[in-house]
């Protein structure tokens, strides 16, 4: 069942994919390697909440704002954020007002943004000088498993057309984004929801799944732990 015209499959079914997730989070913590100790953090496209409740468990953030176009999706995450300082709306874009991001997460929400400039503009609106996005895309077109199954979906699930890493790159640099990009730090890919072309998989996480980083220029950023990406 779509919710709110898109793919908010229902409770169950979410819980299950973002358990599936983990991996791929900490993944992105261990390749943006930044201090997120003390920040406000804004999550594009917070599904259940997940995300924001694991920085705010494992990385002492001092504030979580989510948002997502799914009223069920959103509902969940706020009972199950407890007494974290975690804010969740329903919005199809950053909601007016959030303003004075340190930091922006999305994981595989470019490809579901009908208009990706003004999406752009509004992140880039939302982040404090030297604020950073990092967005983790996956479906593109030079990624053989994603390209195939957003053919036979994108219709039904109503979603952009696929768009070229080319094309994300050249929308936020437009935008005023300083772009820059990295191979996930990924690790071991859990065989549990890959058992069917399980080499594929291993070689879609490491080869075609980018970790973004669009920086708001002027201002000093998050601290890095290490090199970071």
């Amino acid at each position: 069942m779509l919710e709110d015209g898109r793919y908010w499959r229902g409770a169950q079914e979410d819980a299950i994919m973002q358990d599936e997730h983990r991996f791929i989070w900490d993944a992105m913590l261990r390749t943006i390697d930044v201090d997120l100790s003390g920040l406000k953090v804004l999550d594009v496209g917070c599904n259940r909440g997940g995300f924001l409740r694991l920085l705010a468990d494992t990385c002492g953030i001092a504030q979580g704002w989510g948002y997502d176009r799914a009223s069920g999706a959103v509902a969940d995450a706020t009972s199950l954020s407890g007494d974290r300082p975690l804010t969740y709306v329903m919005a199809h874009s950053v909601p007016e007002g959030w303003t004075n991001f340190d930091v922006a997460f999305s994981h595989e929400v470019i490809y579901l943004i009908d208009d990706l400039e003004a999406h752009a503009d509004s992140v880039f609106d939302a982040l404090l000088p030297g604020g950073i996005y990092f967005a983790v895309e996956g479906v593109h077109t030079a990624s053989p498993m994603t390209a195939a199954w957003h053919a036979e979906t994108a219709e039904a699930l109503r979603i952009p057309p696929l768009r070229d890493v080319d094309d994300v790159v050249a929308t936020f640099d437009a935008r005023g984004f300083v772009v820059s990009a990295a191979r996930l730090r990924i690790g071991f890919v859990p065989a549990t929801g890959h058992m069917e072309n399980y080499l594929q998989w291993l070689t879609y996480y490491h080869d075609f799944k980018p970790l973004f980083r669009f920086e708001r220029p002027g201002g000093r950023g998050p601290s890095h732990r290490g090199e970071g990406v």
